[in-house]
């Protein structure tokens, strides 16, 4: 292994261990989202009662292509809208009734996940990891 190659095999493994956690996330839950739903589900449940713009903003996508997926996505059961009590012009986008299923699913998923975690490798690894993860990710933030 060349050091000059680190950084490129670094990106390389999280692009697969990326890709592979949402294939078997995708086949263990088995809904038919396309790829800006489920990110738009998996910031639903990060951030409950987001707006459609916090949520453009996170995705860095624009607001229309959001409501697009919105409606989609609320025609199918997956979220709802829900008006602001202090201003009527805004609203947040809640779990609907799929998307509470969902998120069920997926919360049993990464508790298998977190247990084959645990058999494979220490608490310190675990740590040191996560560690490294989160320093990789405030250096890749500051480009």
């Amino acid at each position: 292994m060349k050091n000059e190659n680190l950084p490129e095999q670094i990106n390389q493994t999280l692009e697969e261990l990326w890709l592979l956690l949402e294939t078997k996330e995708r086949a263990y839950t088995n809904f038919r989202l396309n790829n800006q739903q489920y990110t738009l589900l998996t910031l639903i449940i990060r951030y409950p009662s987001s707006t459609p713009t916090e949520l453009a903003e996170k995705m860095n996508i624009t607001k229309s292509a959001i409501s697009q997926q919105l409606v989609k996505m609320e025609l199918e059961g997956y979220i709802y809208r829900k008006q602001h009590s202090e201003d009527k012009r805004t609203f947040s986008v809640e779990l609907g009734e799929k998307g509470l299923l969902y998120k069920k699913e997926v919360e049993i998923f990464m508790q298998q996940i977190q247990e084959k975690y645990y058999a494979s490798l220490s608490r310190e690894e675990l740590t040191n990891f996560l560690s490294a993860l989160q320093k990789l990710t405030k250096v890749i933030d500051k480009l």
